[in-house]
């Protein structure tokens, strides 16, 4: 029998008063980054599956709500059920001074796949072949051409671009690409950006980078253009010199004398 009911009753009441703050302790968040999007702070974290999303201060991610970033530190506060807790970038994550790791072939992939890739090259085509249509036609309408020699050559312009996309090969490119990636980046730096293209932002860059591409292309094209006689001009001056023409060399033997 135990001679201390009432220790045991507070013991019990002090443990289950104890259990929402255990809870809380074990179950906190993962903080893999952080990104400036221009006007706040964007937070990835993920829960214990490895689930994630981008969260901003005031909002809540599994049951925590980010209250503070203290960028010296790196440190996010994040608080739930009175419990404050502060979260480090983790390992392997954006600026947190570890060693990086190594990024694989597969997670380039599983990126160029969230960023529609080859249907982000597509678009991207597209717009630059309509953007070199217009600049040739531009130039096309300066010179004496008819009506049927400009068609004419509109189709060839559409047909030669027609060839370049199928020699390509768009899909099949996607493997060297993600080679290239996995080169360049690391594990977190890949992550972090397919983070990022999961964001309401992240689609509207996929979606309106081609159009934005068209119009760059229609802006520098015609200054590329005006640069063309400066360009003619210096290769006129860097060809070699034409040989002087030969003189026939006279004949050594006089003529005759009437």
């Amino acid at each position: 029998m135990n001679p201390f009911p009432a220790l045991r009753v507070s013991g019990l009441a002090l443990l289950l008063a104890l259990a929402p703050a255990a809870r809380a302790a074990d179950d906190l968040p993962q903080f893999r980054s952080v990104l400036i999007d221009g006007q706040a702070n964007l937070f990835s974290l993920a829960d214990g599956s490895g689930a994630g999303r981008w969260v901003k201060l005031g909002e809540a991610f599994d049951g925590w709500t980010l209250a503070s970033f203290d960028a010296a530190t790196q440190r996010l506060t994040v608080t739930r059920e009175g419990a404050t807790r502060e979260l480090g970038l983790a390992d392997g994550s954006l600026g947190n001074g570890a060693a990086p790791v190594a990024a694989t072939v597969a997670d380039a992939d599983a990126l160029l796949q969230q960023m529609r890739f080859e249907e982000m090259i597509e678009k991207a085509l597209t717009a630059q072949q309509e953007a070199m249509a217009k600049s040739m036609g531009h130039m096309m309408g300066k010179q004496k051409m008819s009506d049927a020699d400009r068609a004419r050559m509109a189709e060839f312009q559409q047909r030669a671009m027609k060839v370049m996309i199928e020699e390509m090969d768009i899909r099949g490119m996607r493997s060297d690409v993600a080679k290239i990636y996995a080169e360049t980046f690391t594990a977190a730096e890949l992550k972090a950006q397919a983070d990022f293209y999961t964001t309401p932002g992240g689609q509207a860059m996929i979606d309106k980078q081609p159009a934005i591409q068209q119009r760059m292309s229609e802006l520098m094209m015609p200054r590329m253009m005006s640069a063309m006689p400066k360009i003619q001009a210096m290769a006129a001056e860097f060809a070699p010199p034409k040989a002087p023409a030969k003189v026939p060399a006279a004949s050594a033997t006089a003529p005759a004398t009437p």
